[in-house]
């Protein structure tokens, strides 16, 4: 009797230890977009896709991006070289960097047609930064890194409205 009592506990607590231990998952710390979606007509989010241009930054269209200013809840970015404004795509990998201040990266890339690009072109492209943030936070708490997509430049937007550019 006694030992039918502790083989009945023991299964009972090993069964319970299966159930603990199944139970419980790794929690992702990024987004689980792997199939990039469009939130805007020029801005596109996707995890793989962000990961794979920054990869693969060496255009023979190069641009450089010299300014970059945010205009209420609109980030406009000014280029030297492409066509026009309509040839530029932004890629958001969906992460929020939330340390103060938060942070959101952006990869520019320049998605025209080869022979129209124009390397004394000027232009500036704009992207809603509320289609990123949302409503609840005001942008201007934001740092917006604009990863260029055509070589490696990268320029911060801070959030009291100075840039920084890093080059290599």
């Amino acid at each position: 009797m006694k030992n039918q009592l502790v083989f009945t506990f023991s299964g009972l607590m090993i069964a319970l230890s299966m159930l603990f231990l199944l139970g419980c998952s790794k929690e992702s710390n990024g987004p689980e977009n792997e199939d990039p979606f469009r939130l805007e007509t020029n801005l596109l989010m996707g995890n793989k896709l962000f990961l794979n241009t920054l990869e693969g930054r060496n255009s023979d269209n190069a641009f450089e991006v010299l300014e970059v200013v945010r205009k209420n809840e609109v980030l406009e970015v000014t280029v030297k070289g492409g066509d026009n404004a309509g040839s530029f795509q932004f890629i958001w990998d969906g992460r929020v960097q939330e340390s103060f201040p938060m942070g959101i990266q952006l990869i520019m890339l320049y998605n025209g047609a080869n022979e129209d690009f124009d390397i004394n072109e000027e232009r500036t492209v704009s992207v809603n930064l509320q289609k990123i943030i949302g409503e609840r936070n005001n942008v201007n708490d934001y740092h917006f890194n604009v990863i260029n997509g055509s070589k490696i430049q990268t320029v911060t937007l801070n959030p009291d409205g100075t840039t920084t550019t890093e080059k290599k």
